[in-house]
């Protein structure tokens, strides 16, 4: 076989078409093994030396990162029931920390400081937030609480569903808490 270019020609053999096959064969096994190359460390950040450490990664889903520590943080929280056709269904406690907490929490590289983190104990994260409050909110005689507080958090991860990154965090332990009030209109929160 031969080609012309720029009247020059050029004799393709057949060891050149399979030392061509080779290169794109590597390159192609090549591509499929980047992804895989990256450490877990190099997909999450933090703004500041964090106590929460990149845990191994099992078996599990892709989803699903999970990371080793505690770490003491501070922020506002909401303890809230999702409404459905008019009833409370789920409840919700979600903890929004402050910027000098966020900066201790693992990010994804290339995203936003966590805003929001889900506390994955509910039952118990609104007993510790809010004292003897809770019960009125448990009983759903109010549909949602709010205030200030400094806590310990635990077996944090992340997880993408619903085409969302998604923080959450099982609540340990809470030095402070301040500032309890009815909060209006926060029942009703969105799924995905």
């Amino acid at each position: 076989m031969t080609m012309r270019g720029h009247d020059i020609p050029i004799r393709v053999t057949a060891n050149m078409v399979h030392a061509m096959r080779t290169v794109l064969v590597w390159l192609a096994v090549l591509a499929c093994l980047a992804p895989a190359a990256l450490t877990a460390a190099d997909e999450f950040t933090t703004d500041k030396p964090s106590p929460l450490k990149l845990a191994r990664r099992g078996n599990e889903e892709a989803t699903i990162v999970r990371f080793t520590g505690s770490a003491r943080i501070s922020g506002r929280f909401l303890a809230a029931w999702e409404v459905m056709n008019q009833t409370p269904r789920y409840l919700r406690v979600v903890f929004l920390p402050d910027d000098a907490s966020t900066r201790l929490l693992p990010h994804a590289v290339g995203s936003a400081s966590v805003k929001e983190l889900l506390l994955s104990n509910n039952e118990t994260a609104a007993r510790l937030l809010l004292g003897p409050q809770a019960e009125s909110l448990l009983a759903k005689e109010v549909l949602a609480l709010e205030g200030e507080a400094t806590v310990t958090i635990g077996d944090y991860r992340s997880v993408v569903d619903c085409d969302h990154r998604w923080y959450l965090a099982r609540l340990i332990a809470v030095s402070r808490a301040a500032g309890t009030a009815v909060a209006a209109g926060e029942g009703a929160r969105a799924g995905c």
